[in-house]
């Protein structure tokens, strides 16, 4: 019976795709992608037009068309096309901090068929030649940097993480890197070469032990270096990171053993409120896996928001609550509140959870 079922849908899906594809296509279009080759970032957007006709006795509505990227934005009329007339669709691509090669999609909706038309364009973008300025934006003293902020992003507890960093000596005298500086015990940091010739070019070498830094989400520490500078010779700089604990990959059977969190909801509106409400909300969760969940820890975006957990481990099969606390005092407006729960659940070890709130002034 199941075979006999599987194959009359089977049946009614190719006939179905055959019909589909047995329809005349009533507009027709110059070309459905574009190479713009080379193109320099420093002269801006590049636009090119796709003509499209329309072939059938009706007229054309361009429904939708729809960009793959913000870079990219299509402009199209939206008035009918009679028949026989053309339209067209002008695709312009902004190469604006994007050196390299592009590969970009326009989803066109159309009236008639094909109803769905993918139009894409690709090229090369040539990046511009930076001033100093511009390649290194934040300077203390005569070394200017990329940022003051060394972005580790996301890296989990597997292993110490090393990054490079960019400085420059702007300035026409010998900058040298003292051999002492302040930072955690987790961070280890070398200047290269400790000595900067003027107009010359270095690295800061920075190693990240997560293990050793024992925390878990995002995480803002700072870094001072010195030098033998009169002035400003303390460089004070921001590490930053978010640090997930690894799990080594599993097999099938290993994950259905491992603990799996799951929520009713991940996301609680209390719409409008007065300000100075004390919001509560609790959010239920379950552990469908099938060994003891543990709570590692819980972080919330602000220090507004207070979370409350029944229990930190939880057994399989198990159900229990995290209470949420939002205070309004001095928030008005629209709010979005997160609050990220760490587990050892190995295929969600942050999960987050959202409370939402339009904070009006007492008594309006």
């Amino acid at each position: 019976m199941l075979k006999s079922t599987l194959a009359i849908v089977f049946v009614f899906f190719i006939q179905n795709l055959l019909f589909a594809q047995s329809i005349p296509a009533k507009i027709a279009f110059s070309s459905s992608q574009h190479d713009f080759g080379n193109i320099d970032e420093a002269d801006g957007s590049v636009k090119h037009t796709f003509k499209i006709y329309n072939i059938s006795s009706d007229t054309l509505f361009l429904q939708s068309v729809r960009a793959s990227c913000g870079c990219t934005t299509p402009f199209w009329s939206k008035e009918g096309i009679l028949p026989g007339d053309t339209g067209r669709i002008v695709v312009a691509y902004n190469p604006l901090n994007r050196p390299g090669k592009f590969d970009k999609s326009v989803t066109v909706i159309s009236s008639l068929p094909p109803t769905a038309k993918i139009l894409k364009i690709k090229g090369y973008v040539n990046p511009k030649n930076l001033s100093l300025e511009e390649n290194y934006p934040s300077e203390i003293g005569a070394i200017r940097f990329k940022s003051k902020f060394l972005n580790f992003g996301t890296i989990t507890t597997k292993e110490a993480v090393t990054k490079a960093f960019d400085i420059f000596n702007q300035s026409t005298d010998t900058v040298s890197f003292l051999d002492h500086s302040v930072h955690g015990e987790y961070l280890k940091i070398e200047v290269v070469p400790s000595e900067l010739a003027p107009s010359e070019k270095g690295e800061m070498v920075v190693t990240y032990a997560p293990k050793i830094r024992a925390d878990l989400g995002f995480l803002n520490d700072q870094l001072v270096l010195f030098t033998d500078e009169l002035e400003n010779s303390n460089k004070s700089l921001n590490v930053i990171a978010t640090i997930l604990e690894y799990f080594p990959p599993m097999t099938e059977a290993e994950l259905a053993k491992a603990p799996h969190i799951t929520f009713d909801e991940e996301e609680f509106d209390f719409d409008r409120v007065n300000e100075g409400d004390s919001l509560v909300h609790s959010f239920v969760f379950k552990n469908i896996g099938g060994s003891p969940l543990n709570i590692r820890k819980i972080k919330s975006s602000c220090d507004c928001t207070i979370s409350e957990l029944d229990k930190n481990d939880i057994a399989a099969g198990e159900s229990s609550t995290i209470k949420v606390i939002f205070n309004t005092l001095q928030r008005r407006g629209p709010q979005v509140k997160r609050i990220t729960l760490f587990t050892n659940d190995p295929t969600a070890p942050a999960k987050d959870l959202v409370i939402k709130a339009y904070v009006k002034e007492a008594g309006n």
